[in-house]
């Protein structure tokens, strides 16, 4: 490699490494634990109340979750290292899946009980490329981008008969409780567990109307089908800066393809009511498409909001940053030194995003849009002095 002037490094990486997960979720999850009633839960002994202990749910078989991790990589540098980059790939397996599942009234002290339920594999690339694509006296460009894609899927639940599935995820707005997320073997974790929708010509949902996928002639649980998940398949990087005399400029983006929302807050109000009546309380604080559903809850079994018609794609390009900057010398002098030098900016953080998806923000990690308080346009002015 002594001829090849232009390569300037390459450096092979492999890795292993074992971490564990303990977050159980409370404090003493694997012993029996009591406590205490308030003053306002007391039980009378004749003339005298007392205080009651109530034994907590607890599973004295918890084990920590356990990720082995095994990782391979190079890196490369070319003319003068004004070209960087690097490659890894890995491979990741989850054991004794730390989870709260619902178990039968009278197995326990509780309705939930924190358990190993199974394990899950994780595998993929990453890519990460720098470069000076320009460099001259007055003019310099930088720009550095990375890519990733990932695989994850269930692997194991333990005590599961094919068809088993274990709840996930946050809950729903719509339902008692309602949780639309499930974990399963052979699918990503907390993906969606919903009944496929019928539309009309127009494409139009038709209310309480879904696919028989079990072909048993009715709809019911058999019929709901794990489609798509929260988690990306690809996510992308990509900032840049120009620098052209005392100016500079730059800019930072970032994208996600293939994560999937339930848009939550659009399902809770795409009834319009049960009379099919639309009143003030259904008007407010909504979206045009839900009012164009007309949804009014009849003869549907209280099931519209289980459909994946609620399920969007939220993949997204989003541009975080945006700075444009001078940096000038000193203003004037101070006995004979100079002084007073800086720099001005401005700054706008989060001005523009790409999407198909019609909520306030796709970018929601728990895969459930219930409206939440989205991520802020600001424009920053400002100036640093060095004296």
């Amino acid at each position: 490699m002594k001829d090849l002037t232009w390569w300037n490094e390459f450096k092979l990486r492999l890795g292993w490494g074992m971490t564990g997960q303990q977050d159980i979720n409370s404090d003493f999850g694997y012993e029996t634990h009591y406590t205490t009633s308030d003053s306002f839960a007391l039980y009378p002994f004749g003339d005298i109340y007392y205080n009651t202990m109530r034994p907590s749910a607890y599973n004295p078989d918890l084990k920590w979750e356990t990720t082995t991790t095994y990782n391979a990589g190079f890196d490369l540098a070319f003319l003068n290292n004004r070209i960087t980059a690097n490659v890894d790939g890995y491979y990741r397996k989850t054991t004794d899946l730390l989870n709260s599942i619902t178990i039968p009234v009278g197995m326990q002290f509780g309705s939930q009980l924190t358990k190993n339920i199974g394990s899950l594999k994780n595998y993929g690339i990453e890519f990460a490329i720098n470069a000076k694509p320009i460099v001259t006296k007055d003019f310099t460009w930088d720009v550095s981008y990375n890519i990733s894609w990932n695989h994850n899927e269930i692997t194991e639940l333990v005590d599961g008969d094919e068809g088993y599935y274990t709840w996930a995820g946050d809950k729903i707005s719509r339902g008692n409780n309602t949780k639309i997320q499930a974990n399963t073997v052979g699918e990503a974790t907390n993906s969606f567990f919903v009944y496929q929708q019928v539309y009309d010509e127009n494409g139009k949902p038709i209310e309480g109307m879904y696919v028989d996928r079990d072909g048993n002639g009715r709809i019911d649980d058999g019929d709901r089908y794990f489609y798509k998940k929260p988690a990306a398949d690809i996510i992308m990087g990509l900032t840049t800066k120009f620098l052209y005399k005392n100016w500079d400029l730059s800019m930072a983006f970032r994208a996600s393809i293939g994560n999937y929302v339930y848009y939550d807050f659009l399902s809770n109000r795409a009834m319009v009511s049960q009379a099919g009546l639309y009143t003030n309380s259904t008007l407010y604080n909504t979206t045009p498409e839900a009012v164009e559903l007309g949804f009014t809850g009849i003869g549907a079994g209280n099931t519209n909001y289980l459909s994946d018609y609620f399920v969007r794609n939220a993949s997204f390009l989003k541009c975080s940053n945006i700075t444009l900057g001078y940096s000038f010398p000193a203003l004037f002098k101070v006995a004979g030194h100079e002084t007073c030098s800086g720099r001005a900016f401005l700054t706008a953080q989060n001005p523009f995003i790409i999407t198909k998806y019609k909520g306030i923000d796709p970018e929601v990690s728990s895969g459930i849009d219930s409206n939440p308080y989205p991520r802020p346009f600001s424009i920053q002015l400002g100036l640093s002095l060095n004296f």
